[in-house]
């Protein structure tokens, strides 16, 4: 890479003496944050793609935006920051590259990139008043309050309510691809949206997360302005983004909004009452029409109870056409009645909102399609059969969250293998990409990685944190525990107990990790009843930020959450000083898509468990590991209360991949740890 700025090397910027120690009072000299830079600086240079695993406190983030910030100078070239967790992408904003502009003497510009639904639509929110499409009264109160709020907002952005209004309301104020009318919209001027993608056209650097960024893909890169060169951070997640976004979902929950937003006959609101101005003859044809598909929308989801029980489950489908397709009918005259009133619409605005509902009725008849003929692989014709199609590399199930109000009926398509598709989407097509991440290695190489998502060619870096674990840390794996796959319910007490007998050793300042909400539930009933004292927070009880909010700010606080808190939660300092993982996260073997990536393996003569379930699960108890130790500062203790770590041969493994920290089965131990340490 030609520098086009020759006086400031990497080696300027990140030395003991460079740009940031200068800058950054708290700044310590890493060599594995300079050799990352040089590393990711190298893959640039040579247009490949790099995998680097960098632990916790080499100051990743900072070390590959500073040659990504050159190239993208140099070359006038976009580049993507793709994260997982919103809390990096806030720290990438509001703290790393702002931090970076005002020491570099670099002109360069970023930009955050939500997708369109986060936004208000001013055009949207104006004609749903003109329309009479707000039903309840809790419903107009919210929208009443956000047009208080948009002549104030600057941002027109949902997360800068002092709300959180409800999915219903927002979703038809809020900005939607399909119905935006672009440069013939009548507030195109003042549209936050525009504003923001001016800005994203204007940036050099532009972060999003994962989900924006397949988004993007899905719509042939009409989401996000063109780009160059990528980084994945939090990269550990990219395959189950992935996967979901080349899956197919369709729900009773889904086909009632989409019919509601034509015609409600409970509150008689909806789009249908526009229509009928345009052409009453033709708003009765479809208002029946509508009927008919709530009707065979019932039979469908009937029939699916039928055959498979009411009971909330997960259950796989392996067999083509398991239940009739009673609505492909019904949907199909809707959505040709719809289109067939285009013919004598004039108005602009009419013409997108009816184009949109047939082309979302579309997708939902074109998703039952791909489920029912299990040919996800397969381009649907939603008005041909498709009955020989069939998809090698699908797999297909149903959710049932039986309620007592109203249940959920979910069927779901996804590909069991995405490495293909990623590598000739992705990587044959962008270059640079960067994968990174705390966590990316298993047994001390990326072979795991690089299979799941199709990386042939990469370039490869390992570089452990500067933190002095042996020093700083604590592994607690006590002795006899009863095994989980033995005994599940003797495990569980003594679990229990164990995790009592922590709490009160460490005063609170205590997560505890869990793979299952069951367990998680049990235990949380246990402390809450027998410790009262201690400020015990459940995952679910309030969103993930309120319940760190609280965790940091009461004292003698436990937190109790599963996957959510096992990645990308920060609560450096005294406030956490013990995380306790109660059981090695192995993925559930019967979860459908699991079940399905084993059943692969297996079929072409490999090991599944060692080769898909080891690994997974080793990459996310390194995580769960890594919310203790955040700065140099801090000490703690993991306690591993899964007895296979020790009992089992692969249990070398698990403990082989967490950094070299001091160890016991003694509590005694534990609190002799934290009393040398705190004298120090």
């Amino acid at each position: 890479m030609t520098n086009i700025f020759p006086s400031m090397s990497l080696e300027d910027i990140f030395n003991e003496n460079g740009l940031v120690a200068q800058n950054l009072s708290s700044f310590e000299f890493r060599s594995q944050q300079l050799g990352m830079a040089k590393a990711v600086e190298r893959t640039i240079e040579s247009r490949r793609h790099l995998l680097a695993e960098a632990g916790t406190g080499v100051g990743k983030s900072l070390a590959y935006l500073v040659p990504f910030i050159m190239w993208a100078k140099e070359s006038d070239r976009k580049v993507v920051i793709s994260t997982y967790t919103k809390t990096l992408q806030e720290q990438l904003v509001n703290k790393d590259l702002p931090f970076l502009k005002s020491i570099l003497g670099i002109d360069f510009k970023f930009a955050l990139c939500l997708g369109g639904q986060n936004y208000i639509c001013l055009r949207r929110f104006n004609h749903g008043y003109k329309h009479d499409l707000f039903e309840s009264e809790k419903e107009l109160d919210e929208i009443n309050r956000i047009r208080v709020w948009i002549e104030r907002t600057q941002s027109g952005l949902c997360s800068d309510l002092d709300f959180e209004p409800k999915n219903i309301t927002w979703t038809k104020i809020c900005r939607e691809t399909d119905l935006c009318l672009g440069r013939k919209c009548l507030y195109k001027n003042s549209c936050f949206y525009n504003r923001a993608r001016l800005t994203q056209n204007q940036a050099d650097i532009l972060v999003v997360n994962h989900h924006l960024f397949f988004a993007n893909l899905a719509s042939g890169g009409r989401v996000l302005p063109a780009f160059e060169g990528v980084v994945f951070d939090e990269a550990h997640t990219l395959e189950d983004v992935a996967t979901a976004y080349l899956g197919v979902e369709i729900n009773n929950f889904k086909i009632k909004y989409f019919l509601d937003s034509i015609y409600n006959p409970q509150s008689r609101k909806g789009y249908l009452r526009r229509i009928r101005k345009l052409n009453k003859e033709k708003a009765d044809k479809i208002e029946k029409a509508l009927g008919h598909v709530r009707v065979t929308s019932q039979m469908f989801f009937s029939e699916l109870v039928s055959k498979l029980g009411g009971d909330t489950k997960v259950q796989r489908i392996r067999e083509k056409d398991f239940i009739f397709n009673h609505i492909k009918e019904s949907m199909t005259e809707l959505l040709w009645l719809l289109d067939n009133i285009l013919d004598g619409t004039q108005d602009l605005e009419d013409r997108i909102q009816i184009k949109s509902f047939v082309v979302r009725g579309r997708d939902i008849n074109r998703g039952l399609d791909i489920i029912l003929k299990q040919a996800l692989d397969e381009t649907v014709d939603i008005d041909s059969n498709i009955d020989e199609a069939r998809s090698p590399n699908g797999v297909y199930w149903v959710e049932i969250l039986a309620r007592p109000r109203r249940s959920k009926y979910s069927l779901y398509a996804a590909p069991v293998d995405i490495s293909g598709e990623f590598k000739s989407m992705i990587l044959d097509n962008i270059k640079p990409v960067v994968f990174t991440s705390a966590t990316l290695s298993t047994n001390g190489n990326f072979d795991f990685i690089k299979k799941s998502l199709g990386v042939e060619d990469a370039d490869e870096v390992l570089l452990n944190s500067p933190f002095d674990y042996s020093y700083q840390a604590l592994v607690y794996t006590p002795n006899s525990m009863p095994d989980p796959t033995v005994d599940f319910k003797s495990y569980q007490e003594e679990v229990i107990s164990e995790i009592k007998r922590i709490i009160e050793i460490m005063q609170g300042r205590t997560f505890v990790l869990f793979t299952n909400y069951r367990m998680l539930d049990v235990t949380n009933d246990v402390l809450k009843e027998e410790l009262g004292d201690f400020n015990i927070l459940k995952q679910g009880d309030a969103p993930r930020y309120k319940l760190l909010e609280r965790f940091k700010k009461k004292d003698k606080s436990v937190l109790l959450g599963t996957s959510t808190f096992w990645q990308g939660v920060d609560v450096p300092g005294r406030a956490l000083e013990c995380v306790i993982i109660t059981k090695l996260p192995f993925a559930v073997p019967d979860e459908p898509i699991i079940e399905a990536k084993m059943e692969l393996i297996r079929d072409e003569g490999r090991n599944p468990f060692i080769e898909y379930q080891i690994p997974q699960a080793i990459i996310m108890l390194r995580q769960g590991f890594g919310r203790l130790i955040r700065r140099n500062s801090d000490i703690g203790m993991v306690a591993i209360l899964d007895p296979r770590i020790k009992t089992r041969f692969y249990g070398r493994s698990f403990i082989g991949a967490l950094p070299e920290c001091q160890h016991t089965s003694n509590l005694d131990d534990v609190e002799e740890f934290f009393l040398a340490q705190h004298k120090r």
